[in-house]
């Protein structure tokens, strides 16, 4: 599967960078998946899981808080509060 970069950050730090095929989160009208390629999106994030999939197949959960999410140019960005 074809993949790209996510950017997960808080205002502390950056928790993740680098190549996934997938990132699924809890939008604040409803759930939603982003794989490469995906059109540009920008998007509030509710409270929830965040869940991205790494290149080898592992899959990474995160309980999140508010935030945005940014997809544009086949990268996408969490912007966590």
């Amino acid at each position: 599967m074809k993949s790209f970069l996510l950017e997960v950050r808080s205002p502390e730090r950056t928790i993740f960078m680098g190549p996934v095929t997938s990132v699924s989160a809890t939008a604040v009208d409803g759930g939603l998946s982003v794989l490469a390629d995906h059109a540009p999106l920008a998007t509030m994030l509710a409270p929830g899981p965040l869940r991205y999939q790494l290149e080898g197949g592992d899959e990474v959960r995160l309980d999140a808080g508010q935030g945005f999410l940014i997809v544009k140019d086949n990268q996408a960005t969490v912007l966590l509060k």
